[in-house]
């Protein structure tokens, strides 16, 4: 059988993969990145790419080639093992040398290499490829503060245009439909619709290899002993989960987790559109039929297929597009194999897809279903950190732009901060708790960040716990913008606070370590309103809490309805819990009071306003980063200048650039690289 199958491949296939693995090739660039070797390093990070590309084209074509054999299920199953095995073995040689960790994987997903190589090129006077290379890590991680710094400043080097700041692996299809947008946006409604059916097709395209490749090696961590039966139960599933993820892959924006719309249903919206517009009544009706596939149900898409029909003479329009309907027959197929899984075989399985017919799952399921969508729809934006996880959504806080996340911060980052309180207590340089302007059962003590770090550099309290300080901030200000989705957000004013009861005065306490208030508007709890009105703070709009201990009695947040009695949700501190909430009435809030022991917090709050920005946050980044002014004129002038400074800091391996924050990281040996830059 083999040697049949081996004579039916194409002769373009007998050719095996040039370059070595690509975990090899980045391996290899990332020692001669540390090393200086800045064209090896550029050579070897470029090849890992393009090994990484020739391994998927690879198993890409064999899939294709292999397709189904065989009457019976034992014989295609065997039969195309038997020819993905001989096609991968002509293409690759040893195809296990290919297969990446789940950590590698990861790697190449979020773009790294991109990162090194923006240097690299940089370093080789390369401008153009520098700040390409920037741009396509920037797309896959725009939190990433160290990236936001180097583009600012390739924007002002001469010799870079604006030209030069594109996406190297944007697909074919997301840079058409980018192009017929523009297009229709202009009013060019004839060459749009063009440009939109060729990026339909890219996109249709792209869905099927994106499927074709969902079969191939799997690997499970903590592998438990399984019958042949719940072996090929488990991985048909999975094959078939990742059929259905690839939708998702398909229509995410790069730096997202979830997609704003299906890609295959936002091309035909807009295609049904632009045939309407250009009175092409026959073309509108196809499109709309191919869209009632997915939305059967849909009242104004019925009218429009009777508009068209009536425009037509009673013709019914045709059909929908067997492209569409294959893909839809196809889809629901398998969801009812994975809901059939869910409910016989307790394998777990989330639909992506809102347009799932609810008759598909099966009537045990449809509340959990329901519930899980739900919970979906309300888990916010992206999470830059793969540590931080929602741990009450807006729905479990009775509350729609209010949410709590742990593990922001690790155990060891809130002891260090409360060190940094201990410090600043023993240094004598002005930081001394007073009695509570809210309760005299309580004393009170505040430190900003710039206090922090300025005290840092006269040597008051350690530098490494002040700038701790700093970063926390910025991993809530990450957060708050990608969780809530907001526009750019300009940090209004940081504190790290500690309320501590005071000894022997605490028995029949009724009042509350803070009222209840809101951060921007003045709260009227006899008229039910909040008035956004001086003396209020009325530029904030998002508030946050980094809480860094729960070793005291009391200090629970609550939430309350606009009457301040009312609590809608309360919350228990504790170590590198953020909580995160709208600043207005809908989010009214207090502190209870602090019974024994001492509560320190860092608190935030965010305004949209670039006008509010505060002015001593600008100060203390250049405390952190050793920015000055005179550093960027200069810059401006010899683009290079300064550059070495930020890089020098980033190369040490003192922050870990590949997140955010520039948490601290360990280094690794193996091939699963980890360690970026």
């Amino acid at each position: 059988m083999r040697v049949l199958l081996l004579i039916l491949l194409p002769l373009t296939l007998a050719q095996s993969l040039s370059l070595p693995p690509p975990d090899e090739l980045l391996m290899d660039g990332v020692a001669l990145f540390s090393r200086g070797d800045w064209s090896g390093a550029r050579d070897r990070l470029w090849g890992a790419l393009r090994s990484l590309r020739e391994v998927r084209g690879a198993r890409l074509r064999c899939g294709e080639e292999c397709g189904p054999r065989g009457a019976h299920l034992e014989e295609l199953v065997l039969e195309r093992a038997d020819c993905l095995l001989s096609c991968e073995k002509l293409q690759l040689g040893q195809p296990s040398l290919y297969r990446l960790t789940p950590e590698t994987e990861k790697i190449f997903l979020r773009g790294a290499p991109y990162n090194y190589l923006q240097l690299a090129h940089y370093k080789l006077e390369e401008l153009d490829e520098a700040a390409a290379a920037a741009f396509t890590f920037f797309t896959r991680n725009p939190h990433h503060e160290q990236i936001q710094d180097d583009l600012r400043r390739y924007r002002r080097m001469k010799g870079v245009q604006q030209e030069s700041l594109r996406d190297l692996e944007e697909p074919p299809h997301r840079a058409l439909f980018s192009q017929a947008q523009s297009l229709l946006s202009e009013g060019k409604m004839a060459p749009a619709v063009l440009k939109l059916e060729e990026s339909l097709s890219a996109c249709l395209s792209a869905l099927r290899a994106c499927r074709t490749l969902c079969e191939g090696t799997r690997e499970k961590e903590n592998q438990t002993h399984q019958e042949i039966s719940e072996v090929i139960a488990d991985y048909y599933t999975r094959v078939l989960q990742c059929k259905q993820r690839c939708i998702v892959d398909v229509s995410l924006a790069p730096g997202r987790k979830r997609p704003k719309q299906d890609s295959i249903v936002s091309h035909l919206r807009l295609l049904q559109d632009s045939y309407s517009q250009l009175r092409e009544w026959e073309s509108a009706a196809e499109i709309a039929r191919s869209l009632s596939l997915f939305h059967p149900r849909d009242q104004s898409l019925l009218k429009n297929l009777q508009s068209y029909e009536e425009k037509l003479g009673g013709k019914s329009g045709g059909k929908p597009r067997e492209s569409i309907a294959s893909y839809v027959r196809q889809t629901l197929a398998e969801k009812k194999l994975l809901y059939y899984a869910m409910e016989n075989l307790d394998i777990p399985f989330q639909d992506q897809d809102v347009w799932t017919p609810e008759e598909i799952v099966p009537e045990s399921l449809r509340e959990r279903v329901r519930a899980e969508r739900t919970a979906a729809e309300e888990a916010g934006g992206d999470l830059p950190y793969e540590e931080v996880s929602v741990t009450l959504t807006p729905r479990q806080m009775n509350g729609t732009v209010r949410v709590t996340l742990d593990g922001v911060l690790s155990k060891e980052e809130c002891e260090s901060l409360l060190s940094l309180v201990q410090e600043a207590e023993a240094s004598g340089d002005g930081f001394k708790a007073r009695r509570s302007s809210y309760t005299p059962k309580e004393k009170f003590q505040a430190l900003t960040v710039l206090r922090a770090l300025e005290m840092a550099s006269a040597g008051s309290v350690d530098t490494t716990r002040a700038h701790l300080f700093y970063y926390a901030g910025e991993r809530a200000h990450v957060l708050a913008q990608s969780y809530f989705e907001t526009s750019p957000l300009h940090f209004s004013y940081t504190q790290l606070v500690c309320r501590t009861a005071i000894e022997g005065e605490q028995e029949g306490r009724s009042d509350a370590s803070h009222p209840v208030h809101a951060d921007n508007c003045i709260l009227d709890t006899e008229e039910k309103a909040c008035w956004k009105e001086p003396p209020a703070y009325i530029h904030r709009d998002y508030s946050a809490m980094i809480y860094l201990n729960d070793d005291f009695q009391g200090g629970n947040l609550f939430f309350t309805e606009l009457d301040g009695k009312s609590v809608t949700a309360e919350v228990r501190p504790q170590c590198g819990r953020l909580v995160m909430y709208g600043s207005g009435g809908e989010n009214a809030h207090g502190v209870r009071a602090v019974t024994a022991g001492r509560r320190c917090a860092i608190a935030l709050w965010f305004t949209e306003s670039a006008e509010q920005a505060e002015q001593e946050r600008h100060q203390a980044k250049i405390l952190v980063k050793g920015d000055t002014n005179p550093r960027e004129e200069k810059e401006k002038e010899t683009p290079r200048a300064g550059r070495e400074t930020t890089r020098s800091r980033i190369s040490s391996n003192d922050d870990e650039p590949d997140r955010p924050s520039g948490r601290q990281q360990r280094r690794r040996t193996t091939r699963n690289i980890k360690d970026e830059l």
